[in-house]
């Protein structure tokens, strides 16, 4: 891999991409939901956490990140890290820890309405039955 990309310019696409890939092994299942890459800019990996906290105890661990994108995609690939705070769009619930966190709604323990069994049409019977159901989910 190494090999490969070391002939890439800095500004490519995939250098983001194989920081995406990679990100779940270099920080590790616990925090890989809270912690996102935004992008890698010229050498710079920057990474978006909504917690102020969790930012601020990153900053301890950024010549680890670097070391180990380091071992997986070579020496130049990721020189500095940058933790910034803000929304991030995987499933991180700031508002809930691990110990509050409500058990997710299955689609098989909802009752569905009365309505859906008028609708005729299996397809969208079951586009309204998915809709209905991600949306009971949220609430």
């Amino acid at each position: 891999m190494r090999g490969f990309i070391q002939n890439w310019s800095p500004k490519a696409h995939v250098q983001t991409g194989l920081a995406y890939y990679y990100w779940p092994q270099v920080i590790g299942d616990s925090l890989k939901d809270k912690i996102e890459v935004s992008q890698v800019k010229n050498g710079i990996l920057w990474v978006k956490t909504p917690d102020p906290a969790l930012a601020h105890n990153l900053t301890f661990f950024k010549k680890e990140i670097m070391t180990k994108y380091q071992r997986l995609l070579g020496e130049n690939f990721i020189r500095n890290v940058r933790i910034t705070v803000g929304a991030v769009t995987s499933g991180f619930d700031h508002k809930t820890t691990a110990q509050t966190r409500k058990e997710p709604v299955r689609a098989h323990d909802l009752p569905l309405p009365a309505a859906i069994e008028g609708i005729e049409d299996p397809a969208l019977k079951q586009a309204f039955s998915r809709f209905y159901c991600a949306h009971q989910a949220r609430k």
